[in-house]
């Protein structure tokens, strides 16, 4: 896992940065990885309580589901989370590409999740998932308080006789009558 870290110094930290502010950048990145990890075992779990553990109590929270519009507010996140639980028999993920960024109160990790998924229907489905995620420092503790996740198609280099359209960083553009842009 890839880790970096910005002190007080320089034009991302400003002189406020986590050395200034008393704490470890290491100690920082290390507690961020473990909330993000705290995130990825609540969902593996499909467990609601651990979930709720991990995201901020504010109403400036956001949450971005796979092809799924913006939830806004602590309530309504974990709410859809409960419904996502609810719709589940069986999940397995893992992560890769893994980048883990920390400034002062901020910090942000965006990597790839693998998902493989059984719903209460019957369906089963595998997914890579690109997401970010942003934890802020509350009363130190780093919290979520925005997780943004979109479907990831893999860029398999052959592109020069493809008649799919453009690709950018993996993405597929498609125009609304879903025919290659």
């Amino acid at each position: 896992m890839a880790k970096s870290e910005q002190s007080g110094a320089g034009p991302y930290g400003g002189g406020n940065g986590a050395a200034t502010a008393g704490r470890s950048p290491t100690a920082d990145l290390l507690q961020v990885e473990a909330a993000l990890n705290g995130f990825h075992a609540a969902f593996q779990d499909l467990d609601a309580p651990a979930m709720a553990q991990v995201w901020a109590q504010s109403p400036h929270v956001r949450c971005i589901h796979p092809g799924g519009e913006m939830v806004v507010g602590a309530d309504e996140v974990l709410r859809s989370w409960g419904d996502i639980f609810g719709s589940i028999q069986h999940l397995e993920l893992s992560t890769r590409d893994t980048q883990i960024e920390v400034l002062d109160r901020m910090a942000w990790a965006t990597l790839i999740v693998d998902v493989s998924i059984s719903t209460e229907d019957g369906d089963e489905f595998e997914a890579s998932v690109a997401t970010t995620n942003v934890f802020e420092n509350v009363d130190g503790t780093w919290r979520m308080v925005l997780h943004h996740a979109s479907n990831f198609v893999e860029d398999d280099g052959d592109d020069e006789d493809s008649d799919e359209g453009p690709r950018v960083l993996g993405f597929q553009f498609r125009n609304s009558d879903g025919s290659p842009n």
